[in-house]
């Protein structure tokens, strides 16, 4: 049962990550202007990214780019 919390706590974690990636990307608009791959497969901005800089997207791929398609909720996993 232990493990069952663990992998449940662990994509609470995961979850809780993304949210605040997505809310760094969303306190700063002018990074959608860096080049960036969005999880659509599609180049999203028009200038080359500073040496050492961070990515435009979270982990999942996701960018401020994409609000404008419908709401996607964040991947779950399935739960056994």
């Amino acid at each position: 049962m232990s493990g069952n919390f663990m992998t449940r706590f662990r994509e609470f974690l995961a979850t809780q990550a993304e949210l605040a990636q997505r809310q760094e990307l969303l306190n700063r608009p002018w990074e959608e202007e860096l080049l960036h791959w969005s999880r659509t497969g599609e180049l999203h901005g028009h200038l080359v990214p500073p040496r050492g800089r961070r990515r435009s997207v979270t982990r999942d791929g996701w960018c401020p780019g994409l609000r404008t398609e419908p709401r996607q909720p964040l991947p779950q996993k399935e739960h056994r």
